[in-house]
């Protein structure tokens, strides 16, 4: 899961596979343009969603977090499955197909993208 608003950029050193995106990422907040977000908002926040408590621009959103799953890759495309979460409830959900280019400058697809290069990392296959 990571917060609607946060577009991943690169995997930080000695993160966690368990983390929602497969790794802890840098990036920056979507509604505001930072690239220098505090560690603690990065971590528990911006990661891991669910941040409406900790950030007011989480606060205003519809969604709380989004979960992804990658669901099948053949032919240079990747299957990424996700739903948006409020309160651990579906809001909207939808299906991906991921391209080695990207496609949108959208904040889901850069959090697909982070979770479909884990997925290509951890099994080290190619696009």
């Amino acid at each position: 899961m990571a917060c609607p608003l946060f577009v991943p950029r690169t995997p930080l050193a000695g993160s966690s596979p368990a983390s929602p995106l497969g790794a802890i990422f840098a990036g920056y907040c979507k509604s505001t343009g930072l690239g220098e977000l505090p560690d603690e908002l990065l971590h528990l926040g911006c990661n891991a969603g669910y941040a409406r408590t900790r950030c007011c621009h989480a606060a205003a959103l519809e969604a709380d977090a989004i979960r992804f799953r990658i669901k099948g890759h053949a032919e240079g495309v990747i299957h990424v499955a996700w739903s948006s979460e409020r309160d651990h409830y579906p809001v909207a959900v939808g299906v991906m197909q991921l391209r080695e280019q990207p496609q949108d400058d959208d904040p889901l697809e850069h959090q697909a993208r982070a979770c479909a290069a884990v997925y290509l990392q951890t099994t080290g296959a190619a696009w």
